[in-house]
């Protein structure tokens, strides 16, 4: 819904009312609503929905009527707007003065119909009763809090040969991850009765080489160990050429959540926790053929 507050004198002008000051002028208009003049009404309920306060109009009123989504019976009235949604806007008075007796609020008509405007012409309303205030609390606002929460660090690289060492042009580095890292994640967070859990599931790791080339491992990868020489993996990289370059780790977590207390939840896709990063320098193993046998 938008709320309307500031007004041009422009608009005001062609709406053919005043914006400023207490005067005979905004009591002029006794009836208002079928007007472009501004307009006063009385009664009603002030009711206070998810940070939106809106007016009721009094049962049987004009504004009341108005208020339906269908338009009046008869023969069709082009200045008659329908449909119409009141907006309160407390802070409108200080913005645009104040439009009768006192205490009182500008409400801020939205209506469909032939006879509606942009804007309508606000409405001064005054002895409105203050209804029960209601916070609608949205589920997927809860559930993307719960996602924030989910803590999804940053991996830990390794590799081996070590980024610490040098890396062989022509010959597979192992990388992987910390094993341990590698599990779901829960996080909750709520809301008034409205409870959102938030699960990611690693899914997998894209290693991004630093030269243009990047690779995509389906798990953690699995930990070099000097003492295990037939071991294999499916996560490495084979430097094509010698350089100094920066690796970087990032692990792709597939989230879902769900909500209790309000309808909601679903997946979520695939989502990108911080990357981690390192140095690594490529060298090229030279080779020295030395002859074998007789002589030239």
């Amino acid at each position: 819904m938008r709320a309307r507050v500031v007004i041009s004198t422009t608009v005001a002008a062609a709406l053919g009312f005043v914006l400023a000051g207490v005067s005979s002028a905004w009591a002029a208009d006794t009836g208002g609503e079928n007007t472009f003049a501004n307009a006063q009404a009385s009664g009603g309920q002030l009711t206070v929905q998810a940070g939106v306060t809106h007016w009721t109009p009094p049962g049987g009123s004009a504004w009341a009527k108005q208020a339906d989504s269908d338009p009046p019976p008869g023969k069709p009235n082009p200045n008659q707007p329908y449909g119409c949604t009141y907006t309160a806007q407390p802070s409108a008075t200080a913005t645009i003065g104040v439009g009768g007796a006192q205490p009182g609020e500008w409400v801020f008509p939205e209506c469909s119909g032939p006879g509606a405007v942009d804007p309508m012409p606000p409405v001064w309303v005054t002895n409105a009763q203050p209804g029960a205030v209601t916070v609608a609390v949205d589920p997927v606002v809860v559930g993307e809090q719960a996602v924030q929460q989910l803590g999804l660090g940053s991996p830990s690289i390794e590799m081996a040969p070590p980024s610490g060492s040098p890396q062989l042009v022509g010959v597979a580095t192992w990388l992987w991850i910390d094993p341990g890292a590698w599990q779901d994640k829960t996080a909750s967070a709520s809301a008034g009765t409205v409870t959102a859990t938030a699960t990611a599931a690693p899914s997998k790791v894209v290693w991004d080489m630093g030269n243009g080339d990047s690779v995509t491992c389906d798990g953690p990868g699995n930990p070099y160990s000097a003492s295990d020489p037939n071991a294999t993996t499916d996560c490495s990289y084979t430097w094509p050429q010698a350089g100094s370059y920066t690796v970087t780790a990032t692990v792709y977590w597939s989230v879902t959540w769900t909500a209790v207390g309000a309808a909601g939840g679903g997946n979520l896709g695939l989502q990108a926790g911080p990357a981690a990063e390192v140095p690594v320098t490529v060298t090229e193993s030279q080779a020295i053929n030395t002859p074998t046998g007789g002589s030239n």
